[in-house]
């Protein structure tokens, strides 16, 4: 079993005394991809902003590698997890190669000494997110696409073995949410990155993902594989959603289809004699 890096225990969280996390326990495995799906307002965002320390918890912790993430100095937290929240700011009139090298502002020392080394690691990460003709624009000239390409080149740059991210596909179309997905399993295969990551599209999710948390109400209500997690009984708790589970025939994983006021649902077929219908794929 692939050792926990991030532990969050006990979770007790909100904003200005509006509490969304009610005593989440969750960890996350080393080197692995964990997608958080749910519906809006159930804690996700919540959730990857206490772990980063973006917020402080009002009770419980978060544990990296043993240490929380509340008492490390701020430089040393930022060598070992980058974050990239939903809605990051940046400076007016930045550009894009400024930007990603913001990215590497942890690996400098007192004097912030640009070296040989930052040039390289914004490189790669401007040429990894197909960013690298857009380095001299101004942030604010880019669409809504480009810019969360940009973005996730910056926290790249950042070269931290802890990568999360509140959803990285935000304004992207298809094309562009496969190809971040698709980056984001490289680094996590070159690299042994752990990457966690919120999502919507629970099919991406399952599909990218070793590891699913489906939150409800500020609690984890499932984790594991995909397999196990991604259900029409999940579906119908955490979304309020009847839907129908089948096996992705690209990636074998399981894959959603929901129905809609529209859409009646078809009898289910009634189960092989000897066989205990499971609703793993039932829907």
């Amino acid at each position: 079993m692939t050792a926990a890096v991030l532990i969050a225990e006990h979770l007790v969280s909100g904003y200005a005394g509006r509490r969304v996390l009610a005593g989440l326990d969750l960890e996350i495995g080393r080197g692995r991809i964990t997608a958080i799906v749910g519906a809006n307002a159930c804690g996700k965002s919540t959730l990857l902003r206490t772990m980063s320390r973006l917020i402080a918890p009002e009770a419980g912790q978060v544990l990296l590698d043993g240490r929380s993430v509340h008492r490390m100095p701020p430089r040393a937290l930022a060598r070992q997890l980058g974050v990239l929240p939903q809605s990051p700011s940046a400076p007016e009139g930045i550009t894009v190669a400024e930007l990603v090298g913001m990215g590497r502002h942890p690996h400098q020392g007192v004097l912030a000494r640009w070296s040989r080394r930052d040039d390289e690691a914004v490189a790669a990460a401007l040429e990894a997110t197909g960013t690298a003709a857009l380095a001299e624009r101004g942030l604010d000239e880019l669409s809504g696409g480009q810019r969360q390409r940009v973005w996730i080149a910056m926290a790249l740059a950042q070269e931290t073995g802890v990568l999360l991210l509140d959803e990285p596909t935000t304004y992207l179309d298809i094309a562009h949410q496969i190809e971040v997905l698709d980056l984001l399993t490289d680094l996590n295969r070159a690299r042994a990155t752990t990457i966690v990551m919120v999502l919507h599209d629970l099919n991406l999710a399952a599909r990218y993902a070793d590891r699913l948390v489906a939150m409800a109400a500020g609690r984890v209500q499932a984790a594991g594989p995909p397999a196990e997690v991604l259900t029409a009984a999940m579906v119908r708790t955490v979304f309020g959603l009847e839907a129908r589970i089948l096996d992705d025939p690209v990636s074998g994983r399981p894959m959603m289809l929901p129905y809609g006021r529209h859409h009646a649902r078809p009898a289910e077929p009634a189960p092989a004699a000897g066989r205990a219908a499971t609703g793993a794929r039932a829907g």
